[in-house]
């Protein structure tokens, strides 16, 4: 019990105080926001002026701002940083990070928010949303806390991001509006010319919400490395700069909730159906990548090991460990060598994270701040944040309970 207290305390401290209030931040920003819109009403036309991409100017400036120091903690270094020896390995994980992140993940998120919420499409599919929006820089938080491949996490986060441009508008059009029937299309068939129609706004709004927090990212964290070091940058400067994200989600989830009004009192019980789908869309996408993947990399490895004797043993060095471990005397135990425990948590957690501030700002831009979708969309940073926080104590437990091919402790 003093072991799982003490990495407890490691893990808050090793969270901004920022990471650490979030979740309570954004039921306070729910709470304000819905009492604004109930006794003062005019508020709301405070954010109907001039827009962009049917956004008002001031809503869209808190979402970029949103989004922008994220994507200052990409670490684009590390791709000048691989060896040849690496590579192999790497394109491999790759290999399997878009399997899971493009293939495996989204069609999970749709068969949970379709299950779940299938007579209040508006809710379901800004659910949808976040399962199409793939992680970005929140997750090396957690990749760094389990203690995972933090090289590999880096890339596969850049590989993300640009794919999130290239992509996420036709993968909105394919499982909201398609699989998902959305708004856009009748219940019996699909307009090819509303299909692309919806593709111009969708991408557009992509380019604009993404694209330029991207490139902003990409300027500030190349100016803060070469004037303050990456170090330094990232130790000290990006200690101003994340608060700046916190403030632009909060002032977001503010303005959804004022536009929203006495709509979401009145419907509380069907939008907290939403945490439903996200809190089993994140524990089912982790744990069955951390265990399907255990078994796949090791399926052509397992070894019978006994105190006495070691059976076609791979001189990796575990077979020692286990010989030498007075725990094992007497036993027989099967080890999987090839699963390695910092890339297999990696791969976990880049799979059960997800972009939720990408599809916030789109369910805003199309849908309205006042849109069921919106509210939706606020709910995944609210249960992500605290499943993924008890999953790094998770994945430590299983690093020191199971057996793996990096250096390991065991229990």
């Amino acid at each position: 019990m003093s072991e799982t207290n003490s990495r407890i305390r490691d893990i808050w401290r090793s969270l901004s105080w920022s990471d650490r209030l979030l979740p309570v931040a954004i039921i306070c920003s729910i709470v304000v926001g819905t009492i604004i819109s109930k006794y003062c009403p005019g508020s709301r036309q405070a954010f109907q002026g001039v827009s962009v991409l049917n956004v008002s100017v001031p809503l869209a400036i808190g979402m970029v701002i949103m989004i922008i120091p994220p994507l200052c903690r990409l670490r684009w270094d590390v791709l000048f940083n691989i060896s040849g020896d690496q590579r192999h390995n790497l394109l491999k994980q790759l290999c399997i990070s878009i399997i899971l992140n493009w293939i495996v993940c989204p069609f999970c998120m749709l068969c949970l928010a379709w299950v779940t919420l299938f007579d209040v499409k508006a809710y379901m599919n800004g659910i949808i949303l976040i399962g199409i929006g793939r992680c970005i820089a929140m997750v090396l938080l957690w990749n760094r806390i389990a203690k995972g491949n933090e090289s590999l996490c880096a890339i596969i986060v850049i590989m993300n991001s640009i794919l999130q441009l290239l992509i996420y508008a036709p993968y909105k059009i394919f499982f909201c509006d398609i699989m998902g029937r959305g708004s856009t299309f009748n219940e019996h068939s699909v307009d090819i010319d509303g299909i692309s129609g919806l593709y111009s706004t969708v991408a557009k709004t992509v380019g604009f919400f993404l694209g330029i927090p991207f490139a902003s990212g990409i300027f500030i964290r190349g100016f803060g490395v070469l004037v303050f070091g990456r170090e330094r940058f990232d130790s000290k400067v990006m200690t101003f700069i994340s608060p700046c994200g916190t403030i632009g989600l909060l002032y977001t989830i503010i303005v959804i909730f004022i536009e929203k009004g006495d709509s979401f009192i009145n419907t509380i019980g069907v939008s907290f159906r939403c945490f439903i789908p996200l809190i089993a869309y994140f524990t089912v996408t982790w744990f069955g990548t951390f265990i399907g993947l255990r078994w796949y990399l090791g399926r052509g490895s397992d070894y019978k090991f006994t105190a006495i004797s070691c059976e076609a043993a791979p001189h990796c060095g575990c077979e020692k460990q286990l010989l030498d471990s007075s725990s094992l005397n007497g036993k027989s135990w099967k080890r999987r060598c090839s699963a390695k425990y910092q890339d297999i948590t990696t791969q976990a957690f880049t799979a059960a994270s997800n972009n939720f501030e990408l599809a916030l700002a789109v369910s805003v831009a199309l849908y309205g701040s006042d849109s069921s979708q919106a509210v939706a969309a606020t709910y995944g940073p609210l249960i992500e944040i605290p499943v993924l926080l008890f999953l790094t104590l998770v994945s430590q437990y299983l690093e020191k309970k199971w057996l793996w091919a990096d250096p390991v402790v065991l229990l």
